[in-house]
Order: C-alpha cells, then structure tokens, then sequence
C-alpha cells in the first residue's frame, strides 16, 4: 500500500467518524426532553443515521474525482 492510499484511507475513515459524531449528537440532543420513549429514541436514531450519512455524502461528493482516477488507474 502506497503513502498515498494510506493517507486516503485515513481521510475516509476520519470523515467517517465525523459523520458519525454528528450524527450521535443529534441523537443525544433528542433525548434531552427527559421524557425517553421506545418510539423517541427510534426517531432519533434515525434522525441521526440521515445526519451521518448526509454529512458523510457531503465530503464524499467533493472528493469524487480524485477517487474516479484512482478507481480508473486500478482498473
């Protein structure tokens, strides 16, 4: 494995753990109501799962192309 692709790697999985950070929050702070029900905390999971992955297509929509090239390369 190149630097290259280790430090992409790293990138990806870094973004990854933001999404998912961001995510958690809007979890949390939707069970800050004190009233903690199966059904709330359902919706805030999935409240939280769109967050992660719109934040994550995001990041991934600005680094598109240079991962296109490098697909293209390996193929």
């Amino acid at each position: 494995m190149t630097k290259k692709s280790k430090s992409q790697k790293k990138e990806i999985v870094w973004n990854l753990v933001n999404s998912g950070l961001a995510g958690a929050l809007v979890f949390l702070g939707s069970l800050t109501n004190g009233n903690i029900t199966c059904e709330g905390a359902l919706a805030a999971f999935v409240a939280a799962m769109a967050v992660a992955l719109t934040k994550f297509k995001d990041y991934w929509s600005g680094e598109q192309k240079e991962y296109a090239v490098n697909l293209a390369k390996f193929i």
